[in-house]
């Protein structure tokens, strides 16, 4: 049994126009922020300007003053300082091109809610995930601001903290949009008597992999993808030497590179371990139905992904595979979330 949704017979045919509009340009801005990070563009722009922001410097005057300021904060001293005009138009290019893009979404979101608003009676449940969904997406305008602020005035990066949070909000309101897709569009079906630890197991193993998504930030947020770059080994070792040196024990988890890097491994390796025995566990009991064919997705994309992280660590963290890489954790995070709502009414 599939969820059709872009059919014309379906009465909520243009909702689901909307919010496949939606998803698919919050997945495209996800991309444009993680390239925006890996080519350290982030800070190239040091004010928030929610209106004429949506604006590039029309003259040379003008970059040149986008160029001036850029120049007093400690990223353009410390490492940039040879930087030539040219060479910020391209930083400054992806930065702009990132928050105009944030700006376009809200847009894509808002206009066609009001409209569906008055002309559509949702309800209540579905109205509250679109409410929470467009909330945490203002919310989200917010946190992004917050953390280049973080980059503005001390060291030469943003927060790892605040980048996690900014990109931990953004698959908080995919996962609603998604959850009110399918509801909307799901039909009654004869549910099939399953373990309630088979729907536990699932979303747990959806909750892993939010887990290991924002793991993900604080990796990059240390660039603690470009040092230890061998696998399957660590310093010559599986368990490296060095996981806590920090005074503070719990604080190596978040501002330790080694520990970082370690973590986003281990955590690799126990997702693929629980997505293989869940897929094999409903090949056993439940083969050839949506939730046996939905895990074993999962498990063919969950390979893939681990196999694409171990060459961004060997190869140094090239542009292109890196960007595949936050790619394929985006669709893992949707499968994961289709698999665990199949796994709850099926």
């Amino acid at each position: 049994m599939t969820i059709k949704i872009l059919n014309k017979s379906n009465e909520f045919y243009y909702i689901n126009i909307w919010i496949c509009c939606v998803v698919s340009s919050l997945i495209l801005l996800i991309l444009i922020g993680g390239i925006t990070r890996l080519t350290d563009s982030g800070l190239s722009i040091t004010e928030w300007k929610p209106i004429s922001g949506f604006l590039l410097p029309l003259s040379q005057i003008a970059w040149e003053l986008e160029f001036s300021k850029y120049k007093t904060i400690p990223e353009f001293s410390i490492i940039n300082s040879a930087m030539t005009l040219t060479e910020f138009k391209v930083i400054y290019m992806w930065e702009w091109g990132h928050r105009f893009f944030a700006r376009l979404v809200g847009f894509i979101f808002l206009l066609p809610f009001i409209f569906f608003i008055i002309s559509y009676k949702f309800k209540a449940r579905h109205l509250v995930l679109l409410s929470l969904a467009l909330f945490l997406g203002i919310l989200q305008a917010f946190v992004g601001w917050y953390m280049v602020q973080s980059g503005l005035n001390y060291g030469i990066d943003v927060s790892q903290y605040r980048l996690a949070l900014h990109l931990a909000i953004p698959f908080l309101i995919m996962a609603l949009l998604i959850i009110f897709l399918l509801e909307l569009n799901d039909k009654p079906r004869k549910k099939q008597k399953k373990q309630n630890s088979l729907k536990l197991a699932s979303f747990s193993i959806l909750f892993l992999i939010y887990l290991q998504i924002i793991l993900g930030a604080f990796v990059s947020g240390l660039n603690a993808g470009l040092s230890f770059n061998t696998w399957p080994l660590m310093a010559n070792k599986f368990i490296p030497n060095g996981l806590f040196v920090m005074e503070k024990w719990y604080l190596n988890f978040f501002e330790n590179p080694l520990t970082v890097q370690f973590d986003h491994r281990i955590l690799g390796y126990i997702i693929f371990c629980s997505v293989l025995v869940n897929w094999y566990y409903l090949f056993l009991r439940y083969r050839k139905t949506i939730v046996e064919k939905s895990a074993l997705i999962l498990l063919f994309f969950v390979i893939f992904q681990i196999i694409i992280g171990i060459f961004v660590l060997l190869l140094n963290v090239p542009l292109l595979l890196a960007s595949l890489h936050q790619c394929g954790a985006i669709i893992i995070f949707i499968i994961a979330l289709r698999h665990a709502y199949l796994m709850s009414v099926y």
